[in-house]
């Protein structure tokens, strides 16, 4: 066993409260979570957890040691890092999490992207419909869309999306063109379960923010299908822009109701606010930013 590593996932183990948890955070199974902490323990002669059957907790020498080894691991993920940087290569492991409505093509597609430009880097991607936890779950990056929170993470804006109602020429023809918001009661619609959770679609009418509740005829958790939905004729959908500019440019989907577009969104990427932020994290932050911009 590499001590740091124990070190590391003692911290975690301390933090989480729980092996199964601090294992999750990591990477790795629990057996081997358990195997690195009694190994510490048999090192340093000591008992460092309590153990329960649904919790752990530190003991007194436990509570000193994991403040000890928190310092230890962060100084070790410097160094790493300035090696790396002595070398021109950005090093490590990095886990991020984001919104399917966004994750399956463009966070995926960029995630690729910056593997092929660090390849002593590693990723774990995380497409998620909630919101995690970026601290308890040991996430290094976590994708918003909207509004943010109060948190005590960081956050940097890295690009603007809008959204828009599109349906194809044919279904237009055959169900009429909406003329008002309300308008979409009579027709069959297609949301995404992230933009629109709760079956509302937001408008600007009469110079004032205005809601429609309707009943879609489909909802998704990912932007492309919703396009290729539209695309079929099967209802208006909310699209992505990046998912729909060929369409609209090649007359195989039509705007709807787009004077009175509300649909305008930052994305955000979140992150723990440390005394110092690792260069493979900044690295990202740099790619992501970069990449979601080329393509809004």
């Amino acid at each position: 066993m590499d001590t740091i590593d124990g070190m590391r996932v003692f911290a975690a183990v301390v933090e989480q409260g729980s092996f199964t948890a601090a294992a999750r955070r990591l990477g790795i199974s629990t057996a081997l979570a358990s195997k690195y902490v009694r190994q510490l323990e048999d090192k340093f002669g000591a008992q460092l957890l309590v153990r329960s059957t649904r919790h752990v907790h530190p003991t007194d020498a436990g509570v000193i040691y994991a403040d000890r080894c928190r310092v230890m691991v962060e100084q070790m993920d410097d160094l790493m890092d300035l090696a790396g940087k002595q070398s021109g290569q950005i090093v490590g492991h990095l886990r991020i999490a984001g919104p399917r409505i966004i994750g399956e093509e463009l966070l995926s597609d960029c995630v690729r992207e910056f593997l092929a430009l660090h390849p002593t880097v590693t990723i774990d991607l995380r497409l998620e419909e909630r919101k995690v936890d970026v601290i308890s779950e040991g996430f290094d990056i976590a994708v918003r869309i909207g509004e943010l929170q109060d948190s005590s993470l960081k956050a940097k804006k890295i690009a603007e999306y809008s959204y828009h109602l599109a349906a194809s020429p044919e279904y237009l023809q055959e169900n009429g063109v909406p003329k008002r918001p309300s308008d979409l009661r009579d027709h069959h619609c297609i949301l995404g379960s992230t933009i629109s959770p709760n079956n509302q679609l937001e408008f600007i009418e009469n110079d004032s923010k205005t809601t429609v509740t309707i009943e879609p005829r489909a909802r998704v958790n990912a932007a492309r299908p919703i396009r290729d939905l539209a695309l079929a004729g099967l209802g208006v959908g909310l699209c992505l822009s990046s998912t729909i500019a060929n369409d609209l440019a090649e007359k195989r989907l039509e705007l709807v109701l787009e004077d009175f577009n509300a649909y305008h969104r930052n994305v955000y990427m979140l992150f723990p606010e440390r005394r110092y932020t690792s260069a493979r994290v900044r690295a990202f932050l740099d790619h992501a930013t970069d990449y979601f911009r080329r393509r809004a």
